[in-house]
Order: structure tokens, then sequence, then C-alpha cells
């Protein structure tokens, strides 16, 4: 009687993750698994192993390698043995671990989720279970988060533009993906690391929650309804944020003068979500709020110290400065290099057409940034490039690496997303643009 109850609570875990693929992940075919070899993930690619006859994804696994335990090795070669076995594609990776401010746990998640995010698949399934969100809910109430720490880990988000992170266990416990594991004999890796009671999720996990559980039979029922809850919230909350930034955005920048017609609430989140947007680093409540008050007191000039760069207050805009240009701009190591249209195309350069820019036979040249004695030709005259930044209310430090386009004769002929010289240009031109540099528009 035991091994029937058994065998349906299995197929019941597999008959309900094949629902949520139908429902939410129907028109995705590539499923990649990460796998670290402990009991979670292997019932799930366990599950997902089974399916593959019923569900049409193409399975595969990966494995990261954080180089933090004295077994780390042994881990990835049993992955790759599970794999090989149930004859699933499978690679391994090795990340670096810094925790640069961060503690070892978050680091190793930052390291794993950058690689998941440059997979080939179109959804990332990991093995997160109901109590993993009872216990991220319950770290983060006692560090002190807020709605979004506290709504923990939704079913599905995205990971990035193209690829969907699915946590398919999330209505299951811990028991019965063990009962799951034992019914088929699946063979696991334990990591005597869960079992450090310094680390503060394994003392919830071992001796705080038990406890609480002792106290509240239908604990972890409750958390996971105020959960969802919370995840509803939470997305009304991102609705009203996303429409905020669509009104205030403009290439990225920030518009101050709209900003500051909204509620002080509106503001924060703008500002944070604008650190996140340009990967600046998450920055602490208490810096959010001085840097709100410094932008509504009237300042012309302004900077905001984040983890991974800047935001500067320059021309009514908020800009973004990551901490080296080269990192926020991957071209600039390229340049001078030179170009030409309709030829080898350039991942970070296009060819607009204006209604009055550059005939083909202008469109070559050297691109390369502006210098303190580069000027244009207008129709009236020559204006230095440094100038004409200045006038769109380009901020001092973009200025720096802003890329023009020049002859043979080192004579700029086009100041890059904004001008073409007037002695060359003609009706139906092109001018040349920097895909992630802004468009500005100029102050009235």
């Amino acid at each position: 009687m035991g091994n029937t109850k058994k065998n349906n609570s299995s197929r019941d875990l597999a008959d309900q993750i094949k629902q949520q693929w139908s429902a939410f992940l129907a028109d995705h075919s590539v499923l990649t698994v990460g796998l670290s070899g402990g009991l979670d993930s292997v019932v799930l690619l366990h599950i997902l192993c089974r399916l593959r006859d019923e569900i049409p994804f193409q399975l595969q696994a990966v494995h990261i390698h954080h180089g933090l335990s004295f077994y780390a090795d042994d881990w990835q070669l049993f992955c790759s043995q599970i794999c090989r076995q149930w004859q699933i594609p499978f690679h391994a990776e090795r990340v670096q671990v810094s925790a640069k401010g961060l503690g070892i746990e978050a680091a190793a998640r930052v390291a794993r989720y950058a690689v998941y995010a440059q997979t080939n698949a179109d959804v990332v399934a990991l093995a997160h279970h109901r109590d993993d969100q009872v216990e991220t809910f319950m770290l983060a109430a006692l560090r002190g988060g807020g709605l979004r720490a506290l709504s923990a880990m939704p079913a599905l988000r995205p990971l990035s533009e193209k690829i969907m992170l699915w946590r398919p266990l999330l209505p299951f416990s811990r028991q019965q993906l063990t009962d799951y594991s034992q019914t088929h004999q699946l063979p696991y890796i334990d990591d005597d690391s869960n079992r450090d009671t310094t680390l503060l999720r394994n003392w919830l996990r071992l001796q705080g929650l038990p406890a609480w559980r002792a106290r509240v039979p239908n604990l972890d029922r409750h958390i996971e309804a105020a959960a969802a809850l919370l995840q509803d919230e939470l997305a009304v909350l991102n609705e009203i944020r996303d429409a905020d930034w669509a009104q205030l955005s403009q290439n990225g920048c920030l518009n101050i003068t709209e900003w500051r017609q909204l509620s002080a609430a509106r503001q924060h989140q703008q500002l944070v979500y604008f650190a996140q947007k340009h990967v600046l680093g998450t920055p602490t409540a208490a810096s959010v709020y001085a840097f709100a008050r410094q932008l509504r007191s009237g300042s012309h000039t302004a900077e905001w110290s984040l983890p991974q760069g800047k935001a500067v207050l320059y021309g009514n805009q908020l800009w973004f400065q990551q901490k080296g240009a080269a990192q926020q701009w991957h071209w600039l190591a390229e340049l001078p290099k030179s170009v030409q249209l309709n030829h080898t195309p350039h991942s970070f350069l296009s060819w607009q057409q204006q209604p009055f820019g550059l005939p083909e036979k202008y469109c070559s040249g050297v691109l390369r940034t502006a210098q303190p004695n580069d000027s244009l030709r207008f129709q009236y005259g020559r204006k230095s490039v440094k100038k004409i930044l200045q006038e769109y209310k380009i901020p001092p430090f973009l200025r720096r690496v802003w890329p023009i386009l020049v002859n043979e004769h080192n004579e700029c002929i086009a100041v890059c997303n904004l001008f073409t010289a007037a002695n060359v240009s003609a009706k139906n031109g092109f001018l040349p643009v920097i895909t992630d540099l802004p468009l500005p528009i100029k102050s009235k």
C-alpha cells in the first residue's frame, strides 16, 4: 500500500510539472536544468527526463563548478556521469567566486546566474522547492527586506531578454522530493556544508524552522500563501514602475523635471530601477532617500555613488556612468577603427538614413573619439565638436569618449548620433549611429 501511494505521488509530481509547462512554456523548445548533483536538482532532472517523450523540448543540463569545496571536482564528475547514463547533453562551467562586499553564498549565486543567462536555452529550470521558499521568506524578514525580498522566489520570471527562469518544484516539499528519490532509487550528492549552522539559512532549516513548525503546524502553507499574495502586489508595483519609466526615460536617461512630479515613493522606485537597469549595483535605502532629497532640492548637478558606478545629473537628465569607460562602452577598446557603409557589419555601429546626411560615397572613414581641436562644418561656418556636445547637454564624462567619423585627412565629417558635415552631406544620406549611446534632444 505504501509503495502504491509513493508511486501515485511520483506521478503527481510529473503531471503537475507537465501542466506547468503546457500552461506557461509550451512555445519554448530548449530546456536547461541547473544541476548541482544534490537531491533537489537530481529529482528535477529525472522528472524532466521522464517527460521527454510527452513534452516536445530538448533537455540538457549545466553544472556550475564554484571551486569552493574540496569535493567540487567529484560533484562535477557525478553530474556528468548521471547525464551520460540518462542520455542528457551535459555542460560544466567553472566560475570565479569573488565576494566583493557580498557574502560567499550571494557571490556564488551571482556567478551561477551569470552562467545561466549565457546558455543557449529558452528556459533554465532550477530545483527550488517549497521549503526553500519558506527559508527565503524568513531570511528576508530577518534581514529587514521589503516587498521584493519578502515575495521570495517567483515560479517564472525573465532571466534575460531571451531566457525564462522556471522553478517547477515550488509547489512541492522537500519530503515529497525525498520520497520521489527513494521510489526511483536516485543517487545524489549530500553536501556536508548544508549542515553548517554558522550559515543563517542552514540554522533556519535545521534549528529555527523546526521549532516554528512545532508551534504552527501549517506554517509552510501560510508562508507560501503570503509569498503568493506579495508576488501579486509586487506585480502591480512593477506595472506602475514600468509605466513611470516609459514616461520618464529616454535612451536610458531619466528626465528629472518630470521625475519631480511623482510621489516620493514612486521617485524612490525609479531611482532603484535606474541603478538596476544600468547594472550600477544595489543601492542602500539610505542612499536612495538621500539622493532623492538632493534631486528634489532643484540641484542642477549631482552625483550618486553606487557599488558599480554612479548616476550623474546633468542638463536635467540623470545619466549612468559605470566604473570604467571600457566596461560601459565595449566598443571603445576597438577605436580608432575603419568603417564603411555596406561593408563588414559592426555590432555597435549602424548607418541610419536621414533627410540630410552623408551620401554613400562619403560613408567611410575612421571612427575615433573626439579630440579638443575637432570641429564640424555647418552651413554658416564651423563649430567645435566639444561645443556641439555641450549644447546637446552631453555630460563631460561622455564627451571624452564620444565617437566621430573622420576622413582620410583626419577631418570630422560626422559626430555620431548627431550631425554630418554640411559640405559633404546630401538629401537622404546616412548618419553613423553608435547603438548604445543616447540620442539626445537639444534642450529648448
